[in-house]
């Protein structure tokens, strides 16, 4: 199956693997996903130890993001009505958060988690007749865990297995989760979370303000115009500033880090006029932590979209054919598998380009 998953077969489906496998039908194929007696959890666990050993590097962070599959029917575990960023509305779609080990020597997916909504999990008959029905296991059939909960149980067994990262990356649906964060803090793990521009924010002084409120409050001459990563044009410059919140009890620092683009490319939406985006990132560091050092982690999230790209473009992620809780869990790890040898085949064989210098004190 994997080198079906690596080979230029034009879709990784259970019938063109087999196919370059020589089987005359999908059915062992099939069978070593929802039969055959292997542990899908141990193989993770090796396959994060053997990314991570290939790719660990002192800039290396740890990404939590999810992705949607567009599916028919609604027998296959998670299949529901539901926002995907992949169509970008409500579709019929499965949907998983994952978690993503990248730094400047490549980047790939170390573990993942299945999605269930409140159409899955829930504990009335049909919920658990429809959960039964395809392997769900009690535990997550019974209540809804969240996406922010999820990453969390994939950032806490990274960090049991002694994954070296410097930041915690993710965007507002985790960011804005306080569970997540006190989690975070009290485990003392430095993080770049992308928040809303309404998120409340402790002050030193023990008030609390708005995101945009602090934007609004800090000077023009405190914004220094700063590159986050290199593009497909070079540089991606914006103007940034930080402004200091209240410490964790853990004696951490916390900072608003404010990103706005350099020129108008928003559309406003009570006046219509054109406008600087603004973006904003709760930050969690040592107290020594420079503005170069939290604009490079808040550049990194990007990662996981190159991430989701080969693993759909490349190892056939998005092109199962299981219904099975098991099954889907299998699917996805091998994939990761996968994922990971060619991450490591690139590290080793392609030169990387250095990031462009930026200069600017």
């Amino acid at each position: 199956m994997v080198r079906g998953l690596l080979s230029e077969v034009p879709r990784k489906n259970m019938w063109q693997l087999a196919e370059f496998a020589g089987h005359p039908n999908p059915d062992r194929l099939q069978g070593f996903l929802a039969k055959a007696a292997w542990d899908a959890d141990e193989l993770r666990d090796r396959v994060r130890a053997y990314a991570v050993a290939a790719l660990a590097d002192q800039d290396a962070v740890l990404i939590a993001d999810e992705t949607g599959d567009i599916k028919k029917g609604a027998k296959s575990a998670d299949v529901q009505r539901q926002y995907t960023g992949t169509a970008g509305r409500v579709e019929n779609a499965q949907v998983s958060v994952h978690l993503s080990y990248g730094s400047r020597r490549g980047r790939t997916l170390i573990d993942r988690e299945l999605y269930l909504g409140k159409h899955w999990a829930g504990t009335t008959a049909d919920h658990e007749q429809r959960c039964a029905e395809q392997g769900i296991p009690p535990e997550r059939a019974l209540a809804v865990a969240t996406k922010p909960e999820l990453a969390r149980r994939m950032l806490e067994r990274a960090v049991q297995a002694g994954v070296q990262f410097s930041y915690f990356l993710a965007d507002e649906v985790y960011g804005q989760s306080r569970a997540l964060r006190a989690w975070l803090e009290e485990h003392r793990v430095p993080y770049v979370l992308a928040i809303p521009k309404d998120e409340a924010l402790p002050l030193p002084d023990g008030r609390t303000r708005q995101s945009r409120e602090l934007y609004a409050l800090t000077p023009e001459v405190a914004l220094e115009r700063r590159s986050c990563a290199d593009g497909a044009k070079g540089p991606r410059d914006y103007d940034w500033a930080t402004v200091q919140l209240a410490s964790t009890a853990q004696q951490l620092g916390r900072h608003l880090l404010i990103r706005r683009s350099t020129a108008p490319n928003k559309r406003d939406k009570k006046t219509g006029e054109l406008v600087c985006e603004v973006a904003y990132f709760l930050c969690h560091t040592d107290p020594g932590a420079t503005l170069t050092a939290l604009v490079t982690a808040a550049g990194q999230r990007w990662m996981v979209e190159e991430s989701f790209q080969v693993a759909k473009g490349q190892v056939g992620l998005d092109e199962h054919e299981v219904r099975k809780w098991c099954s889907w869990y299998r699917h996805t790890t091998v994939c990761m598998l996968a994922m990971a040898f060619l991450a490591s085949v690139r590290n080793r064989l392609i030169p990387r380009q250095p990031p462009t210098p930026d200069l600017r004190p």
